[in-house]
Parts: structure tokens; C-alpha cells; sequence
């Protein structure tokens, strides 16, 4: 019997994303509908998310009519919490149909034992960024922040993202949190024997690599500068992919 592949991916920023970008994400998710079993998002999948009481941030309605298509067609998708939609909450999960998870994930994937993280306040350092998450992510923040009309929270949300600053070229500290990143991950490996695989987010760097036998670091990388994925497939090594022209292609480093 055929066992269809996972596709994993993450840091798609909606609402930040120019008109090509969104249109290529909206087809890569169509085709890998047709070709996974799962579909994961490990975090990012918007640029800014917030569920208001009276409303959702406005301009996601065409990228949640696709994902809504996707989870109706009978492939799951799921959405792991990145540091720009953590606050996802019933609209995504009863309207759209998502899968939200807050937190880090310990799974079972096509025959690999899997962590799963976003990555955003991991490795070395970051003290004073847990420090301001914890409180941004706090009950009392949120529940005063959720009383706001949702084109001024979008607008703090947009204001406080500067994604869009993103487009031309990975900074350095992208580069500095993915060797941060791939450290602590690697570590984890050799600490953790009884783990296969660990996947990321947040650096926009897409990234693979083996240590030992059968065992990995991946990095999603994202679609503001890479337009990558991840292919898990029970009994195969995992890859790294990009979408490029409707098509899907091995990823090279740039």
C-alpha cells in the first residue's frame, strides 16, 4: 500500500507576502493536497494573527478559503504557534478547521521521532526576548489587547512584524539565530538519543543535515526568501525542497 509523504513547512507570512508570493503559496498548498497525508506548518503562517472579539485581522480571507479547501478535501493541516500567530484560537480551529498547537510537539512521523519547535526563544541568549514573550503572550495582555477594534490591533501587529522590511535579503541576525539554532539542535541530538529528527522554524534560512546514523536537523526556511518545504516518507532519508513555477524542486543552497 502507498503511504503518502508529510509535507512540513513554516514562516509563510501571510499579509506580508507580495501578490506572486501568496499565489504560489496558495498553489503549493493545492498541490500538496493532492500528494500528502498531512500537511504541517510549524509556525508563521501569518505575518500577524489575532483572534479579536469582534473580528480577525482583515486580508486573509482567499489564503483561509485555500486552507479550508485543503482540510475539506480530507488532508489535516496543522499549525504549530511562531512567534507572529501564537494567539491562534477557535475561529482558526472550528471555521477553518486547523489543528493549533501552541507548544513544541514530541511526534511520531513516518517512522521518525520528531521535536518540533518554531524555534523563537531557543538556543543561547535570549533572556530578555522569553522575558518580553512571556509577557506579550500573558492572560492579562491578551485579554486587553483582544478589546481592541481589528484594524488597530492589525495595524500595531503590522507595525511591530516589519516583515515586509524582509524581502531583499536574510539579515545578520537571521543569520546569527540559524547557526544559534542549528547549535542547540545539533546538541539536542547528541543529548537525546531516542530522537530522530528535529525541525524548526524562525531563521528563514532553510537548512539539513545528518548526524549519525539516520538522524537530522531541518529547517523549514520560509516563503519570503526560499519558498521551502520539507518531505517526510516512511522508510526514505527526509528532504528539502523549494517551489518554484508551480513546481517543486530539490533545494540548493544559495
Amino acid at each position: 500500500m502507498y503511504n503518502k509523504p508529510i509535507y512540513l513547512t513554516s514562516d509563510v507570512h501571510l499579509g506580508a507576502l507580495n501578490d506572486d508570493g501568496e499565489s504560489s503559496f496558495h498553489k503549493w498548498m493545492n498541490w500538496a493536497s493532492a500528494n500528502a497525508a498531512q500537511i504541517i506548518i510549524n509556525g508563521d503562517l501569518f505575518d500577524f494573527w489575532f483572534e479579536f472579539r469582534t473580528g480577525i485581522p482583515s486580508g486573509y480571507q482567499k489564503s483561509l478559503s485555500v486552507l479550508k479547501a485543503v482540510i475539506q478535501s480530507g488532508v489535516p493541516v496543522t499549525l504549530v504557534g511562531g512567534n507572529h500567530d501564537w494567539w491562534a484560537g477557535r475561529y482558526l480551529q472550528e471555521e477553518v478547521g486547523i489543528s493549533f498547537e501552541p507548544d513544541p510537539l514530541l511526534l511520531n512521523l513516518a517512522g521518525y521521532k520528531v521535536f518540533m519547535a518554531h524555534g523563537d526563544g531557543l538556543g543561547p541568549g535570549n533572556n530578555t526576548y522569553r522575558l518580553v514573550r512571556y509577557f506579550l503572550r500573558s492572560r492579562v495582555l491578551t485579554n486587553l489587547f483582544s478589546l481592541l477594534d481589528p484594524s488597530w490591533g492589525s495595524w500595531i501587529g503590522a507595525k511591530v512584524s516589519r516583515t515586509k522590511q524582509k524581502r531583499l535579503q536574510v539579515s545578520s541576525q537571521e543569520q546569527h539565530q540559524s547557526e544559534a539554532l542549528k547549535t542547540w539542535a545539533l546538541n539536542k541530538l547528541k543529548e537525546e538519543p531516542n530522537c530522530d529528527l528535529i525541525f524548526l522554524g524562525h531563521t528563514h534560512i532553510p537548512w539539513i543535515e545528518r548526524m549519525g546514523n539516520n538522524r537530522y536537523y531541518i529547517n523549514t526556511g520560509d516563503w519570503v526568501y526560499n519558498r521551502t518545504f520539507a518531505i517526510l516518507n516512511q522508510g526514505e532519508q527526509p528532504s528539502l525542497c523549494c517551489w518554484k513555477s508551480g513546481r517543486s524542486f530539490p533545494y540548493l543552497p544559495k
